[in-house]
This record gives C-alpha cells, sequence and structure tokens, in this order.
C-alpha cells in the first residue's frame, strides 16, 4: 500500500490548455449543467406536485365553499379533491348575464364548457357545468339555475401563459379561465373565487360513486438530469482526449 502511495505522490499532472477549445467546452459545459440542475429543480416540483395531488384527490370530499376557502388559506392541497355541496346558481353579476364560454380539452378533443358562479352562504365561486361543440356554440346548451346539489372535483386554475389562443370578450371565447382580467375580471370586484373552480360531473347521485381522479402526468425529469450531466461528464472525458492526444495533457514522474 505504501509503495502505491509514494508513487502516486511523485506523480504530476502537466497540462497545457487549448485555449480556443477551452473557451468553447467551458460554454456548452455550462449550457449542459444549467440544463441538469433546471431538470433537477423540475424533479423536485413536480414530485411534490404529484404528492399533493394524490393527497388531495384520496381526502374526504369537500362539503362547502368555505371549507375549500380555508384549505387554500392554510396552503393544503386541494386540486382534484372530491366535492359535495348544495348550492345556489345565480345569475352572472357580469358578462351581460350570459355564462362564460371556455373552451376546454381532455387530451383527445377540444369542446366549450359553461362557467357559472354559484352562491354558498357568503361566498361565491365558478362551477364549470354544461359541454358543448363548437357547431353548438351559436346556440349553447341553457345555463342551470338556481339551488342544486353539486357533486364534481375542485380544480385549481392556471394561469393562461403566451401559448394559448387570445380570448375574445364580445364574442364570449375563452381559452383560459380569466384570461383578460385587465378587460374583464371574472372575480367582480372580488366578490367571486377565481383561485379555483368546480369542474361539475352531472348524473351522479352521490358524492361516494364519485371516483378519485388522478390526472396522468408524466414525470421523466429524473432521466432528464442524468442525461444532461452524462453530456457533461463526455464533453470533459472528449476534452481531456484531445488534449492527451495533442500532447498537452500528461503525467510526469519525478
Amino acid at each position: 500500500m505504501r509503495p502505491l502511495l509514494n508513487m502516486m505522490m511523485t506523480m504530476k499532472i502537466k497540462f497545457k490548455p487549448m485555449p480556443g477549445l477551452s473557451v468553447v467546452v467551458l460554454i456548452c459545459l455550462g449550457i449542459l449543467l444549467t440544463l441538469g440542475t433546471w431538470q433537477y429543480r423540475r424533479l423536485q416540483w413536480k414530485t411534490v406536485l404529484l404528492e399533493q395531488i394524490d393527497q388531495a384527490a384520496h381526502s374526504a370530499p369537500f362539503r362547502s365553499l368555505a371549507d375549500i376557502n380555508a384549505h387554500l388559506a392554510q396552503g393544503k392541497p386541494v386540486d382534484f379533491r372530491r366535492v359535495s355541496l348544495r348550492a345556489n346558481f345565480i345569475s352572472p353579476p357580469l358578462n351581460d348575464g350570459v355564462p362564460f364560454h371556455l373552451n376546454r380539452s381532455n387530451g383527445k378533443s377540444f369542446s366549450w364548457r359553461l362557467y357559472q358562479p354559484v352562491r354558498d352562504g357568503d361566498i361565491l365561486a365558478y362551477v364549470a357545468t354544461r359541454e358543448f361543440t363548437d357547431t353548438q356554440k351559436e346556440n349553447p346548451p341553457a345555463r342551470i339555475d338556481g339551488p342544486k346539489d353539486i357533486i364534481g372535483y375542485v380544480r385549481l386554475v392556471q394561469v393562461a401563459n403566451w401559448a394559448i389562443p387570445q380570448s375574445n370578450l364580445e364574442a364570449n371565447r375563452w381559452f383560459a379561465f380569466n384570461a383578460a382580467p385587465e378587460l374583464l375580471d371574472w372575480s367582480h370586484r372580488k366578490t367571486i373565487e377565481t383561485a379555483y373552480y368546480i369542474n361539475l360531473v352531472e348524473h351522479v347521485d352521490s358524492v361516494e360513486n364519485l371516483p378519485v381522479l388522478m390526472p396522468e402526468i408524466v414525470n421523466n425529469h429524473l432521466d432528464y438530469m442524468l442525461t444532461w450531466y452524462s453530456f457533461a461528464f463526455i464533453l470533459l472525458v472528449i476534452y481531456a482526449l484531445v488534449h492527451k492526444k495533442q500532447g498537452r495533457l500528461w503525467i510526469e514522474r519525478d
């Protein structure tokens, strides 16, 4: 063991970097490590997200809007949690009294949904109710009115991004929930909850008969992270081999 240590102590690595190649490799290495770190952070975020969805989906159903608001205020997960309550569908206080028409996707096709406000005690929130096709847009289904039993799932509102088509307020064509609050704010002077909505499931007589809803969210960020970090390692190996071949990297023994 000691002879091996003595030999290693007498070895010196000599390195004369190639300036141009070193700059290029340094830039590429920074990009690859940044991408790997970004995927690591995405992995952490999505892992927590999936845990929260699983917790909410398997929890007991909400029984009131006040219960939903209390959980949100405490930072508890609510997305995809089942809900069963009795609330009063009211005439929308904005949009000329017409329910909002919001374009939604089920992963296979697009359709329109009526988004209607309901009142539960002193709290108002939106419920996604009737579904209809684009050809039915001019003559959509009748809105739901009055007190009704509401069974469905709580959904957190996703902020509109650049990839979503521009909503048309005059034609009542919306492609994201409250997509243009600066022009027509769905919260109506902050009187209607817009952090979430309820996705109504019709023709279900009891929330106990409503299945747990778990979205199909792929979490491949560990593979992506390892891929980018592997590319960074391979780049360093190639960089070292090029210098060794050019006689700029060698081991010298005393």
